[in-house]
């Protein structure tokens, strides 16, 4: 017989006893892990010593068996050379029968080495799973766990166990006293009773007068005695009411202590689920991770993506800065300036007073305080031509963004990530702000074509037909909190200005800076489809208004005008920017005074203002340019600030009710002040109005000179 034979029965044995030995372990496994914590580790260090006892003989009868295979083997190897040595000469030796049987007799022991093999190998397997096992269920945490719930289970147990004789001694003091109710209601039954019997008595004595009067005091002491008894009987009710009330109480505790077990039975239910539900979380958390990943590199969040590529559209160089290209370095006066721009609107055939535009080229000299520029008035009467004339003499990069009705966020502003494309879609004002931050790094724009010192007018215009809190408020917010001028440089200090940008797949985040060389205005129209501006874009604005025409000249043609070709440099422009101190005492004494007058009677209209307003006030005062010679006129800004930053604010105020207000207005404006035309314009408007709708509304100023 040949020895491969015997192996395969070996080896389908083997296999055949480790998968039943298999299920047992399973099945064993399955009802160990149905038993409470508690009772399947409550002898586990027994078992444990008793395993690992177990595995030292197993490992004693392995080391036999080794032996024994090891004996099969140098058998195995005989019974070869035996069988070669036999087919060698097997003619010879035909004869030789006990030599074959003991051959056969060695494939037999070959045979049962193989078999005591294969169950020493499965037992060994099977040990060592349940050593696995028993080192899993011997984790410390579980243990810990396990041995933390047990000690809280009896220590409830132990606490109604020691509640229970004081609970049953509770019990029996009641019941006794609800005997002795039951025996004194059993008196008075017998009382009553005996009570009746004594009537019937004195009514067959009536006529024996002695005795009558020896068993009226009888039962008089009697009456005594019932109704002595009848107290007692009442203090007994009363006791044995309250004795009935202490037995529901200390029943309803009994109740409550059961409840509280069912509770925490349904507790150590509902922990299981728990950790069930902590496991398939934990998948969950898994398979998202997984898909963010998967996300992130279809989204380009990973950092793989070209950076030149998704910068591509905000880094182009808008059409609003493409001309004038050359800066003008040499440095020009103020009053230089604005004559050119005077001279430009006349060749334009635009007729805009000079005190106009002293009042546009000042609130926007301003921005470190007032941050945004407005023109409002009736349709048709120039409040864009303006701004762009002026930007185009002043050699100021002009953008005018057309808003839309649909606008209400801050991507309308400034674009929006296309998650097809991959690419943040850009507009005119992110580029333009790209280009004109002198602190940006070159990545951002063509270090060969600086735009750091020149300068940008941005109008946004009819701002109010969308509502400017939507889409406008967290970038006036920006502007609001940059630092000033001469602290911009501070990375730090322009940190809370930065407006982020949502760009995906760069490996750093972009932000725009809005630096003080751009400039913002705005137009609105006075009509019935645009959204009436809030206090915060009004405390934070100067609101020129355009008064409609009271006579219409006949139109002109326009000559071809030539465009200055030459950039007003910023830091030329910042020259012209003056602190409020250098006003002098006098002036600011007056404009203190104008000042102090205007928050008294905003305070009586119920429309106060703060300090950003009184700052920005002053700023527009000592930054009002001076044409001529002669000095600064405060009374002239402070005019112009009455009409750009408090009547706006008093719009739709009761003219009746605040008559005193607006009288002490009129004589701040015309006799302080010794503007006559501004005082009586608002006369003229408070008696139209006060007999039409009775609210105050500022219809503008149109002004000579």
């Amino acid at each position: 017989m040949d020895a491969s034979t015997l192996v395969f029965p070996a080896i389908s044995a083997m296999t055949a006893l480790a998968m039943m030995m298999s299920g047992i372990a399973v099945f064993f496994q399955i009802r160990r892990d149905r038993l409470p914590d508690a009772t399947r580790l409550e002898n586990v260090r027994e078992l444990r010593a008793q395993e690992e006892r177990l595995l030292a003989e197993r490992r004693a009868e392995l080391s036999i068996v080794e032996q024994k295979i090891q004996d099969r083997d140098r058998l195995i190897a005989q019974v070869s050379a035996l069988e070669e040595r036999h087919k060698a000469v097997q003619a010879e030796l035909a004869s030789l029968d006990a030599a074959r049987r003991e051959i056969e007799e060695v494939k037999e022991q070959a045979a049962a080495a193989a078999a005591d093999l294969a169950i020493a190998t499965q037992e060994l397997a099977k040990k060592s799973a349940e050593l696995e096992a028993l080192d899993a269920q011997l984790n410390p945490e579980r243990l810990a766990e396990a041995k933390r719930e047990v000690e809280k289970l009896s220590s409830e147990r132990a606490a109604l166990e020691t509640s229970l004789p004081s609970l049953r001694a509770e019990r029996d003091s009641a019941l006794r006293s609800i005997e002795a109710a039951r025996a004194l209601q059993a008196q008075h039954a017998a009382l009553a009773l005996e009570l009746s019997r004594t009537r019937e008595e004195l009514e067959g004595l009536a006529a024996k007068k002695g005795e009558l009067l020896e068993v009226e005091a009888s039962l008089r002491s009697r009456r005594d005695e019932t109704v002595r008894l009848a107290d007692e009987l009442d203090r007994s009710a009363a006791r044995r009411n309250a004795l009935l009330s202490e037995i529901s109480d200390l029943e309803d505790r009994v109740r409550q202590l059961q409840d509280q077990d069912e509770e925490r039975a349904k507790l150590k239910v509902e922990l299981d689920e728990q950790r069930l539900l902590r496991n398939q979380l934990a998948e969950q958390v898994e398979y998202l991770a997984a898909r963010k990943e998967r996300l992130a590199a279809e989204t380009g969040e990973g950092g793989g993506a070209d950076a030149s590529a998704l910068l591509e559209d905000l880094t182009r160089l808008p059409t609003s800065l493409e001309a004038p290209a050359t800066l003008r370095h040499a440095s020009r006066p103020e009053q230089e300036a604005l004559y050119a721009v005077t001279k430009y609107l006349q060749d334009h055939r635009l007729d805009y007073s000079a005190r106009t535009v002293d009042a546009f080229h000042t609130a926007l000299k301003i921005n470190d305080n007032t941050q945004l520029t407005v023109l409002a008035g009736v349709s048709g009467t120039g409040k864009s031509l303006l701004p762009r004339r002026y930007a185009e003499a002043m050699g100021i990069h002009f953008l005018q963004i057309a808003v839309e009705p649909r606008w209400d966020s801050p991507q309308d502003l400034l674009g929006f990530y296309n998650y097809i494309e991959k690419k943040y879609r850009a507009t005119d004002l992110a580029r333009l702000l790209v280009h004109m931050d002198p602190y940006s790094s070159s990545e951002l724009h063509d270090p060969r074509q600086p735009r750091g010192d020149h300068m940008a007018l941005v109008l946004l215009d009819e701002m109010n037909l969308a509502r400017v809190e939507y889409y406008f408020s967290e970038f006036l917010s920006r502007l609001e909190v940059r630092p000033t001028y001469a602290e911009a440089s501070d990375e730090r200090k322009r940190k809370d200005a930065m407006i982020p940008i949502d760009i995906r797949g760069l490996k750093k985040s972009v932000s725009l800076f809005p630096a003080h060389n751009v400039l913002f205005a705005g137009t609105m129209n006075d009509d019935e489809s645009t959204q009436a501006l809030s206090d915060k874009v009004l405390d934070r604005g100067n609101v020129l208004q355009f008064a409609a025409p009271r006579e219409f000249k006949k139109p002109t043609g326009i000559q071809n005008v030539e465009r200055p070709d030459q950039a007003q440099s910023f830091k030329s422009w910042r020259g012209w920017v003056r602190s409020v101190e250098s006003l002098g005492a006098a002036n600011r004494e007056t404009a203190d005074a104008a000042i102090g007058t205007l928050a008294e009677i905003m305070e009586d209209c119920g429309r106060p203002f703060g300090h950003r307003l009184r700052d920005a006030i002053l700023a527009y005062v000592a930054n009002y340019p001076v044409r001529g010679n002669g000095g600064l006129d405060v009374r002239v800004p402070l005019a112009d600030q009455i009409e750009f930053r408090i009547l706006p604010k008093l719009r739709g105020i009761d003219i009746q009710s605040h008559g005193n207000a607006f009288d002490k207005l009129k004589s701040l404006i015309g006799d302080d002040l010794s503007d006559q035309e501004f005082a009586e314009r608002i006369g003229d408007l408070l008696g139209k109005q006060e007999n039409g709708s009775g609210l105050f509304v500022w219809r503008g100023l149109t002004r000579r000179g």
